[in-house]
């Protein structure tokens, strides 16, 4: 799926940049082998986890681990994933509030497939979290550290 020439300047990139470890959690669906009145097949969720098995492929930092949103529902409870197809990056093994909080954090929940113009950022994402890093101005920082409250942010992005 993604092209070799790709595959290797994405390869040499994580070499470069991932500093700590990467889960991906991807929540996808069964595929039934028949039709289901009423319920549409997942089209985007074969060709995601393709994705994501060739990316994980590109560095040994990256692992990934596939739910069957049906068949776990307490997995995508934990990270909040309602639909497919679903992924959790996350990043820093920093507990959140210094409590024993076993997920890694901080993560970030995209739905969809990461293909073309959002892929770049895709692949940005998964370094910056290796790195624990946070690309933002620290007038951004400040704000946001005044923010005392968990919240969500939702970015809509289209395939143009």
């Amino acid at each position: 799926m993604i092209p070799l020439k790709d595959q290797e300047f994405i390869r040499q990139k994580f070499a470069q940049e991932l500093l700590g470890p990467v889960k991906i959690d991807f929540f996808t669906e069964r595929e039934l082998g028949i039709t289901v009145p009423g319920k549409q097949p997942c089209t985007y969720c074969k060709p995601t986890q393709q994705m994501l098995q060739e990316i994980a492929g590109l560095s040994d930092l990256i692992s990934l681990r596939t739910h069957h949103l049906e068949d776990g529902p307490e997995e995508a409870r934990t990270f909040g994933v309602e639909r497919v197809p679903g992924i959790v990056l996350r990043g820093s093994s920093q507990p959140r509030g210094g409590g024993t909080d076993t997920l890694m954090r901080p993560y970030l929940r995209f739905y969809g497939m990461p293909g073309g113009t959002e892929f770049p950022s895709f692949i940005e994402t998964i370094s910056d979290l290796s790195r624990g890093e946070v690309l933002l101005s620290q007038e951004s920082m400040t704000a946001l550290a005044a923010i005392d409250r968990e919240i969500t942010v939702r970015v809509f992005v289209t395939p143009t």
